[in-house]
């Protein structure tokens, strides 16, 4: 790294009072610098996925590039709108002034990336750091090294390090950047790491948005498309070799359809990726040895129903199912961000539901239920930071719905769509009023007329 992270940051706060950033028309320009530097270099993004994860090109379009295109694009069409701020009604207790809200950047941002989805993970909250008028710094993850390089390159290409700057690095370099004042915290990662990131950000009052995981359940009800709910449970599940935070993590099944339903999910599994996964160029790659040996320790804790093939020396662990698990297993206890999922079968909805309860409050919540009374029930009483009703993963897709979580599984402002330049943004409350004339009613000494008006006025 040729500068120090301080000389770097002590550019962006004298870059960032230079007021540059404020103006509407420079961020646009910026974002369209930022998508069209992707644009020329998508070949090269499809190489670096390839080598990290084993990703398809059509995986990194639909799932990295896709949806980065989609978010800058929707950024650009109608940041002049989002920036306009709202006007708000105005009590007479405030006569006669008027009210609005308006959206202003909170200064130096630092962003942190994750392995996963190493791409849009980092440039769809860079796109609303950005919008919103701040200065940033992104670290993507070291994990995805490949990727992390090639943001490094494309980003510091275009554009001033005074303005945003990725820097590269470990774990070390993470606690030098956290060791630094920032005006606001976006990480995406695990909760144990998340704990970490707030306890540094609380040393500086720092407001931070923890984009986390969770055991996210899906809870099948016997009376559900069958058929549809098992490939869409198959999908949700095995996308990304499960290596996603809304990721099913566990089947809650009725008894009744448990081994029907079972057929189906292995059915549709051999239709995705073929009998043999392993030489499938849609079925990915585990992101290195030390999770291939987490998550094989995951598969003791039930019986295979389906799958259990490990190639440690590939980063290869086949789609596996496990049944007969125990709700105490250690399966049933950690996010497994891997492709093993765990079956557990039950008689009662109502006991379904406090079994999830018992739970941190995940990411996202499933549901597969044609009965529109569980539909109703499980959103009145799952509290999930999403929920998602016969599909699985779609509503992170959707950018007019804020993505994010609660407890556990994350904090702050959702984002996606405009909610990701709300998430960057500061919502500062500004009342203007006239010096023309002035109402005695608010100064002392206090006459009783004109308590009677402050009490009518404040009622």
């Amino acid at each position: 790294m040729p500068e120090s992270i301080s000389v770097i940051l002590e550019k962006q706060d004298i870059f960032f009072q230079t007021h540059i950033t404020r103006d509407i028309r420079f961020r646009i320009n910026q974002l369209k610098k930022l998508k069209q530097a992707l644009i020329e270099n998508e070949q090269v993004v499809y190489e670096a996925l390839w080598k990290d994860l084993r990703k398809s090109e059509a995986e990194v379009y639909s799932s990295e590039l896709g949806l980065f295109y989609n978010e800058v694009s929707l950024h650009i069409r109608k940041l002049h709108i989002w920036t306009k701020g709202k006007r708000i009604f105005t009590p007479l207790i405030c006569f006669p002034s008027s009210s609005r809200v308006q959206n202003i950047p909170f200064g130096r941002v630092l962003i942190i990336g994750a392995f996963n989805f190493p791409l849009q993970l980092s440039l769809i909250p860079l796109v609303g750091a950005i919008s919103a008028g701040n200065t940033a710094i992104l670290k993507p993850s070291e994990q995805s090294p490949e990727t992390s390089k090639v943001l490094a390159k494309i980003i510091n290409k275009t554009f001033s390090e005074e303005f945003v700057h990725v820097i590269e690095g470990d774990v070390e370099v993470n606690k030098k950047l956290l060791h630094e004042k920032w005006d606001m915290i976006f990480f995406t990662g695990s909760p144990r790491v998340g704990r970490i990131v707030m306890e540094a950000a609380s040393k500086n009052l720092t407001p931070v948005i923890l984009e986390l995981g969770g055991k996210n359940p899906a809870l099948v009800d016997e009376n559900c498309n069958l058929k549809i709910a098992a490939k869409r449970v198959a999908w949700g599940k095995f996308y990304n070799v499960g290596q996603s935070c809304v990721a099913i993590d566990y089947l809650l099944i009725h008894e009744n359809i448990k081994d029907k339903f079972l057929e189906e999910v292995k059915k549709n599994i051999n239709l995705f990726f073929t009998e043999d996964p392993e030489k499938s160029s849609n079925y990915m790659r585990i992101v290195n040895n030390a999770s291939v040996q987490r998550i094989k320790g995951y598969i003791d804790s039930g019986t295979v129903y389906f799958g259990g093939m490990i190639n440690a020396d590939d980063k290869y662990i086949s789609p596996t199912v496990l049944v007969n698990v125990s709700t105490d297993s250690p399966v049933m206890q950690d996010e497994i961000f891997g492709p093993v999922l765990p079956v557990v079968t039950y008689s009662d909805f109502n006991k379904a539901i406090g079994l999830i309860n018992k739970k941190e409050k995940p990411l996202v919540s499933y549901l597969y239920s044609s009965d529109k009374k569980k539909q109703k029930q499980f959103l009145g009483q799952v509290s999930s930071g999403d929920v998602c009703i016969n599909d699985s993963v779609m509503h992170f897709v959707n950018h007019k719905l804020p993505f994010g979580g609660i407890g556990n599984s994350g904090m702050g402002s959702g984002y996606h769509g405009k909610y990701t330049f709300e998430a960057f943004s500061h919502k500062r409350s500004v009342l203007k009023t006239t010096t023309a004339f002035d109402l005695p009613l608010r100064y002392p000494p206090y006459k009783k007329w004109a308590l009677q008006i402050i009490k009518f006025l404040l009622k």
